[in-house]
């Protein structure tokens, strides 16, 4: 294929890549106006004659950021490929519109309903589906310039007729390369045909499930009148198909679910990349063109991407396509792949029950998991727990950080979440009124110093849950009193918070996870809620695990008495039956040798 001409290269104004989405600042060609973002397009000088005008203005339609800059490069793309088509058309433009054009003749053999007969020739007959296989067969010879040549004419006719492409088009020198891509297509059409008649139809559900937009002649414009995809492409896209786009139907989802209490502020950048994962695989479409097809689409290439492809410096800037055409070994665990499309299919079936969409295509596309639940679940074996607080970091205290330090150690003696610790405040560690036993109490009471509040994941995490003997021992208690000497707010006041790290725990996790690394290595498996999995482990396999400790652990209490008449237990119960029975039976050198009870 001819290369296109270099002084060609200078028309498309350059497009923020992924990485820029990470940045507060909108790019050059976005600027916001009264809360809402414009797109700004230079013409070259050259084409500002003819088009009658210098630039391009567009309201995007939106006050995110993240949709304008997705708006803003469809549309520079968009403009651009208008722009070159007067010079040269690439192979991917022209594989488009011959898709759009095998849709239409499909839809056009689907409503003739005349009977598809067989030919006879003197004694010999031919059925229906030996003549499309031997013109099957004609079409894969022609593959010479020289056979291409001979079959161009009737091509070339066909083609205007249909409006696909102009006769400057055909014209042009890539003439050769639109016939065969037109040959492919009748090949695609015929194999399709064959199908049908045998009852087989997923190879045109294939075809026909997909938007492949318009053919030119169906948004053609002159210079007077620029074409309506400038003007919003989403809003009239959203007119024409009665729906709105992904994009668009995704913030009114997140922004619903916000204002109805259903999620937490901090929780939105999960959901909201869960959801994006489809935008990078699919592509922006209206929710009402979302297919089954789609979704199994989306389904099967998530169990073949690799896991944290965002962070992996070698998966980082790749496509999906390049990252599928790899194939790599460690992809997606099922659990994930699962999360990913219930994510998708959860938000549909919103909009389902909006009235906004007639059937949720995402339902029932779970992959089932062989493995049991308990094996999902995977604690720290004795031996484990020695070789990882046996490290410098913590015999030493190395860390940089206390947190680093003491969080680990709350989690194990506790079974706290990870964020439940790393937002205490100082006033969450009291002595109870039973004397001499210390709780901690997981609440959201309190501001901290910057007017955050903490957060809970459920109505049964607000609990509390006493100190085990064990933490008193290594300074715990001391070193709450250092920090509330120094009138912090936060138990922990050098954790913070940003727009990458929207936990406190963030950070004393990965350090966690670097010394687990370090001492078992990256194939164990094991992460910081592994601590919380062996805290229950050790009362499961005691057969303990009953309304008590339930209540330490933040779990709702099953029976219906337990849970709706009668106070909570008191601390000193919970220390009694729960706290003081947890022996790990590990010995860990922090301060002097010790055995931890």
């Amino acid at each position: 294929m001819p290369h296109l001409p270099p002084a060609l290269s200078n028309l498309v104004p350059p497009v923020a890549s992924n990485q820029d989405d990470d940045k507060k600042s909108a790019p050059a060609y976005l600027y916001c106006k009264r809360k809402i973002y414009y797109f700004r397009y230079a013409f070259p000088a050259s084409l500002r004659k003819s088009l009658g005008r210098a630039e391009l203005r567009v309201s995007l339609q939106t006050s995110y950021l993240r949709i304008a800059r997705f708006r803003a490069r469809m549309l520079s793309a968009e403009i651009g490929n208008m722009i070159l088509e007067g010079f040269m058309l690439d192979y991917k433009e022209i594989r488009r519109r011959m898709n759009i054009l095998l849709q239409r003749l499909l839809e056009q053999d689907h409503a003739d309903l005349s009977e598809r007969k067989n030919i006879s020739i003197g004694k010999l007959n031919i059925t229906y589906d030996q003549l499309r296989t031997s013109q099957i067969e004609l079409l894969l010879h022609c593959n010479s310039p020289q056979l291409l040549e001979q079959i161009a004419p009737e091509c070339i006719v066909d083609l205007l007729r249909s409006g696909a492409f102009t006769q400057n088009e055909l014209a042009g020198e890539n003439y050769l390369q639109i016939v065969k891509a037109y040959k492919e297509m009748q090949i695609t059409r015929h194999r399709i045909d064959i199908a049908r008649t045998k009852g087989d139809f997923l190879m045109e559900e294939e075809v026909m499930g997909r938007d492949f937009g318009k053919l030119p002649c169906d948004t053609s414009w002159t210079a007077q009148e620029p074409p309506a995809l400038l003007e919003m492409p989403t809003h009239v896209h959203q007119q024409q198909t009665g729906g709105i786009l992904y994009s668009e139907a995704m913030e009114r989802y997140i922004g619903q679910k916000l204002q109805d209490g259903e999620w937490r502020e901090h929780s939105v950048r999960d959901h909201r990349g869960r959801l994006e994962e489809f935008l990078t695989i699919i592509g922006d479409k209206p929710i009402k063109e979302i297919t089954r097809l789609d979704m199994r689409h989306f389904r099967e290439t998530l169990r073949k991407l690799p896991p944290n492809r965002s962070r992996i410096k070698v998966f980082r800037d790749k496509s999906i396509q390049e990252l599928l055409d790899l194939k790599v070994q460690d992809t997606l665990s099922v659990t994930t792949v699962n999360i990913l499309v219930e994510a998708v299919g959860s938000m549909l079936a919103w909009y389902v029950r909006e009235g906004l969409l007639d059937a949720n295509p995402a339902t029932h596309l779970q992959i089932k998991d062989s493995r049991q639940a308990i094996e999902l679940r995977q604690a720290f074996s004795v031996d484990e727990l020695t070789k990882i607080f046996a490290h410098p970091k913590f015999t030493r205290k190395e860390f940089k950080s206390p947190s680093y330090y003491w969080i680990p150690l709350i989690a194990l003696f506790t079974g706290m979440r990870l964020e439940e610790i790393a937002q205490l405040h100082c006033t969450d560690i009291y002595e109870s009124q039973t004397k001499g036993i210390w709780v901690i109490d997981i609440n959201s009471n309190g501001l901290d110093e910057l007017g955050r509040p903490k957060l809970l994941k459920n109505k049964n995490a607000r609990r509390i849950v006493p100190i085990h003997s064990s933490l008193i021992q290594m300074g715990l208690l001391a070193y709450h009193t250092e920090i509330a000497k120094n009138k912090h707010i936060r138990l922990f006041p050098e954790l913070k918070k940003s727009e990458g790290a929207v936990k406190f725990g963030k950070q004393p996790g990965k350090q966690f996870k670097s010394v687990v690394t370090a001492t078992l290595g990256e194939a164990s498996g094991k992460t910081f809620h592994s601590l919380r999995h062996t805290f229950a482990d050790f009362f499961k396999q005691r057969g303990l695990q009953n309304d008590y400790f339930r209540q330490v652990f933040g779990h709702e209490l099953p029976m219906l008495a337990a849970k709706q008449y009668g106070e909570k237990f008191s601390p000193a119960t919970l220390y009694s039956e729960v706290i003081e029975k947890l022996e790990y039976g590990i010995e860990l050198c922090l301060s002097g040798k010790q055995k931890l009870q």
